[in-house]
């Protein structure tokens, strides 16, 4: 199935210095600023307070608080999200979500941005699935998460992408002496199947892949490492050390394996009788 690509526009605001930056917060400068979009349209709650529904646009006090998006329609078929957002004094935060029927379905960002004391513009990229492809500008930077420094003050264009996932486009504006962090969630693709089914009890199945049958066992003897929890529920093994290698399989958390190489953040392991493939080491610990 072809991967379709959600642009999302989002201009932030460009400055000269840091007044410019600001919002008129009726002289509160621990104020921030917060935007939030979704789809289908849905209440928001901020530390389980309503706030309003989508879209929604504020100033608010500044902190970390728990954002919650409840779809207004209590007869359509998607989900409630919540998630982590960090509102900083004087700037703004957004959040654009895509609800789906699952949470693994669902998909959106987060964009928070920060000052950044090195001067410099910085983009901060963050991913669920791990590992996932960035490309900024057509030109592919590596996986996520991945800190670009020194980037061109400006717009850019930012590509998450990640086989089995819908891919993400998002526009953004950087400048100088600002870091803006981009989270992102992908949506799994719909491949004959309900995309909740296909990763849970039975993950890979149906899509050409294979799970591990070495649950909970090291395959030989040691080094080993030990899968971590991952946003998906499971960890996909490739065929070669990068994202866009082809997926040989899928292991779960908690799932121990001997490994026999290691290049450049990602261990090669032994996943079945005789069958090897690489994983992410962000999602891994050595024993």
């Amino acid at each position: 199935m072809n991967k379709r690509a959600i642009i999302i526009v989002v201009l932030l605001l460009a400055v000269l210095g840091y007044a410019l930056y600001a919002f008129v917060f009726a002289g509160a400068s621990s104020n921030a600023g917060l935007k939030v979009t979704a789809t289908p349209t849905a209440n928001v709650f901020l530390n389980d307070k309503l706030m309003g529904k989508t879209p929604f646009d504020t100033n608010y006090k500044s902190g970390d608080y728990v954002l919650k998006l409840i779809p207004q329609d209590s007869s359509s078929q998607v989900t409630s999200w919540q998630g982590k957002v960090t509102l900083n004094p004087s700037l703004l935060t957004y959040v654009d979500r895509t609800l789906g029927p699952s949470e693994l379905t669902s998909a959106g960002e987060i964009l928070t941005l920060e000052k950044n004391p090195a001067g410099d513009a910085q983009l901060s990229v963050i991913a669920q699935p791990d590992a996932a492809a960035v490309i900024v500008d057509g030109q592919e930077k590596g996986a996520a998460p991945l800190l670009l420094k020194d980037m061109v003050a400006g717009e850019h264009d930012v590509s998450i992408s990640s086989p089995g996932f819908v891919n993400r486009t998002l526009r953004v504006e950087l400048t100088k002496g600002f870091k803006l962090v981009a989270n992102f969630q992908l949506a799994l693709q719909n491949e004959g199947g309900s995309a909740s089914e296909s990763a849970t009890a039975t993950p890979g199945a149906g899509s050409g892949t294979t799970t591990s049958s070495t649950s909970n066992t090291a395959a030989g003897n040691g080094p080993y490492v030990v899968i971590k929890d991952t946003p998906t529920g499971f960890l996909r093994v490739r065929m070669a050390p990068s994202v866009s290698a082809t997926e040989a399989a899928q292991v779960k958390p908690g799932d121990k394996y001997t490994y026999t190489d290691e290049q450049n953040g990602w261990y090669k392991i032994t996943y079945d009788t005789g069958k090897e493939g690489w994983i992410s080491g962000q999602y891994a610990t050595k024993q």
